[in-house]
């Protein structure tokens, strides 16, 4: 170690140097990161590797920045011990020629909107396919219960307008499915898939949500109580239709990129 300088004392847990009783009563629980990823430039030591620690504890990778490899090392150590991972990035972010390097990471400038639209897609049908699974199980549950359920002598499941019911929701399901395999093969053909996943989203989730109505309405009272699953599912699935993108939002853009489409087509 070069003369005068001082060994850097390990790095404090940001959660020990706090208040036993913000541990105890779950405060810092309600600022959880995890599956998220935090940059701190700075990172070699002070504040900024205190940061950094503070953000892996918090649940999050952390990738760090700053002019010496050597500290990055240590802090990045600090983050793994947290039971985070860390990305190292030696770079002087003072210096216009160096920040290239975080960029190579990060991404180049004013582009985020363009590689978030990469994912947009993907991340609507894995919501799509989950909330679909818990629509199945609505549905399965409902046909359990309409099927031992005698009404007026007969089974429930026997009933025409408790057939109408059924019917509507095998055909939503199908009517689902097909249209995540559109988007899928559009997406696995190398396409954004803006279109074929925001029609399979708004259909979906629109879909998602009568399914799981009309199996409560199949189970009776036992469909609103908390003694079958369907009522939790009702209350889980609602909000799909709001985020995401809610379904006015994806008419609006549906509809837009049809009109375009037509425009471009005409003026070919």
């Amino acid at each position: 170690m070069p003369a005068g300088t001082r060994a850097r004392a390990p790095l404090p847990s940001r959660r020990s140097g706090c208040p036993s009783g913000w541990v105890r009563d779950g405060v810092l629980d309600l600022y959880r990161l995890d599956g998220r990823v935090g940059i701190v430039t700075g990172a070699g030591w002070g504040l900024g590797a205190d940061f950094a620690v503070a953000l892996a504890e918090a649940g999050a990778d952390v990738v760090l920045a700053a002019r010496r490899a050597d500290r990055l090392a240590t802090t990045a150590a600090a983050v793994e011990a947290a039971g985070r991972r860390a990305l190292v990035v030696p770079a002087d972010v003072a210096d216009p020629d160096q920040c290239g390097v975080l960029a190579a990471v990060l991404g180049e400038v004013d582009e985020g909107f363009r590689y978030v639209q990469v994912r947009l897609g993907p991340a609507r049908m894995t919501h799509v396919m989950r909330w679909l699974g818990a629509a199945v199980r609505a549905h399965e549950t409902a046909l359990d219960y309409v099927t031992s359920r005698s009404v007026f002598g007969r089974s429930l499941g026997d009933h025409g307008l408790a057939q109408h019911l059924i019917a509507e929701n095998e055909i939503d399901l199908a009517a689902t499915r097909a249209l995540l395999d559109v988007a899928r093969a559009a997406l696995d053909g190398g396409s954004l898939a803006a279109q074929e996943t925001s029609i399979a989203k708004t259909f979906g989730a629109e879909a998602i949500g009568r399914i799981v109505d009309r199996a409560a309405q199949l189970c009776g009272g036992l469909g609103v109580s908390a003694d079958l699953p369907v009522a939790r599912i009702a209350r889980e699935v609602r909000p799909f239709r709001v985020y995401d993108g809610p379904s006015e939002v994806h008419r609006f853009a549906i509809a837009n990129r049809a009109v375009k489409a037509e425009r471009q087509r005409l003026g070919a």
